[in-house]
């Protein structure tokens, strides 16, 4: 199930969630005092589904400039500045359903009952639950935490700053892989089927990846959950993460939707800037990085490569290169959540901080290689283009970071915002024409237009703490 299908189902909920009591599960709406096993797999099953929407994203991918749009520019132009996360507080609600059905003394033995140990529920809940939170933050700021998921008790709660939600999300991690036991995992886990090494991991991975996140907002302890993570993180491209779409209209990869059936629209094309960067030296027939081969199409009209105005209007479709055909073509084409590209940039990035001990020029070669084995690209071309682009400094991992998270969308954003407050990020410009009042590239996006009215103090002390609720205020995170 797609996030905009778990968003509809709720949309009847309030933006925290305050009134998750009730909402009707239709056969999961049981006693919870009497859980049988269906409710809790069917439970984890909708949660995961939520990652779906966030790896499928359109519009984050237009902020780091990796799309164009063709006929109606306006997404590329900034034009949506509200965005509800009422869906995600539904989300977490659920998992923290599983939570205390595992952990309250009177449901504890039923919960377990047929499905994984009361340890290994809770922490995968756990830690899709710091995912999603980490994903959260990352994109509004200040969020409703330590008081939120409290149903009728607060309905009105306070918005956390983000040190603190931070600070709470390491802790929950590292109490989740504390928990961890041998055996299988829960019930309706389609993401890893099961498999807690897995799921170690992937805590692992995703602790990593928000201590680098910290390089600028608090690099102490940025470099301690750094150095706790590294060694437990992705070893290899065969341990990429990614959401498992199926070959069926209801969970298939929301790219081949967008082109083929339900929508069977041509819009979302390959940028200018993207494919202007990627042919460097090269040709339009002849790029510079061969990855550009894999990620895209030729246009079809000149069977060369050609990216579409970034943040124009672009009619005519067929001038300009498209996302793979592996991709929009393709039902279950896998998006990625985490890549071991990914975590080595992440450490080479560490290695020049000072963070580590390591190679930052090895790390950031072996990067690239494993960005250019992830999308197929010859290991001679690999070798070649790693030759022609050594390491001379954190602008190189800026950029070749950026490409590596092609269609990664909402973490690329993070990650461009985080590297600009370091001073090294792949330099892009905004459109000439930017709407909902932005001023550049937008750094963070708006809270719903509902937010001051469901929860008006909390809100007003969020905005007063953290600045205008507008798209270039810069989040604490990235300063």
């Amino acid at each position: 199930m797609t996030y905009n299908k778990i968003a509809f189902i709720f949309s009847a909920v309030l933006l925290f969630a305050t009134s998750c009591e009730n909402v009707d599960f239709g056969d999961l709406n049981q006693n919870p005092n009497e859980p049988s096993n269906p409710v809790l797999g069917s439970l984890m099953a909708n949660t995961l589904g939520s990652i779906s929407g966030y790896v499928g994203a359109t519009t984050s991918n237009m902020y780091v400039q990796y799309l164009s749009n063709g006929q109606y520019p306006e997404e590329s132009q900034y034009q949506t500045l509200n965005w509800d996360f009422s869906g995600w507080y539904s989300t977490l609600s659920d998992l923290q359903k599983i939570i205390d059905l595992n952990t309250d003394e009177s449901t504890r033995a039923s919960a377990a009952q047929g499905n994984a140990s009361n340890e290994n529920q809770i922490a995968v809940a756990t830690i899709l639950r710091a995912f999603y939170f980490h994903t959260m933050t990352d994109r509004w700021g200040m969020l409703p935490y330590t008081e939120a998921l409290n149903g009728l008790e607060i309905q009105y709660p306070k918005f956390d700053s983000q040190q603190a939600i931070y600070q709470g999300l390491f802790d929950e991690l590292d109490m989740a892989i504390g928990m961890i036991e041998p055996g299988a995992g829960p019930n309706g886990d389609y993401l890893f089927e099961g498999d807690m090494s897995r799921w170690e991991t992937f805590a692992q991975t995703l602790k990593m990846v928000m201590a680098l996140r910290l390089s600028a907002a608090d690099p102490t302890l940025g470099s301690q959950m750094f150095n706790e993570a590294l060694g437990h993180e992705i070893m290899s491209n065969s341990e990429n993460f990614y959401y498992p779409f199926l070959a069926e209209e209801n969970n298939d990869n929301p790219w081949e939707d967008r082109f083929l059936a339900p929508n069977f629209r041509r819009d979302y094309m390959v940028s200018d800037v993207f494919v202007n960067a990627l042919i460097g030296s090269g040709t339009d027939v002849a790029p510079e990085d061969p990855r550009l081969e894999q990620m895209a199409e030729p246009a079809f009209n000149s069977g060369t490569f050609v990216g579409a105005f970034y943040g124009e209007a672009n009619d005519a479709t067929d001038d300009y290169s498209f996302i793979t055909q592996d991709i929009i073509y393709n039902q279950t084409a896998p998006l990625y959540i985490f890549t071991y590209s990914e975590v080595l940039f992440a450490r080479a990035e560490a290695a020049h901080l000072g963070w580590t001990n390591e190679d930052a020029s090895a790390l950031y070669e072996d990067a690239i290689e494993a960005s250019m084995e992830q999308w197929g690209v010859a290991e001679a071309d690999a070798a070649a283009y790693i030759a022609a682009n050594p390491y001379t400094g954190p602008d190189d991992i800026g950029y070749e970071k950026w490409v590596s998270l092609f269609l990664q969308g909402y973490e690329s954003w993070a990650e461009w915002r985080r590297m600009k407050a370091m001073g090294y990020e792949m330099p892009l410009d905004p459109p000439a024409e930017m709407l909902s009042n932005a001023t550049g590239i937008p750094d963070r996006q708006a809270y719903a237009a509902t937010a001051s009215a469901l929860n008006e103090e909390n809100y007003n002390a969020a905005i007063s703490a953290q600045g205008a609720d507008a798209l270039n205020t810069v989040l604490w995170i990235f300063e």
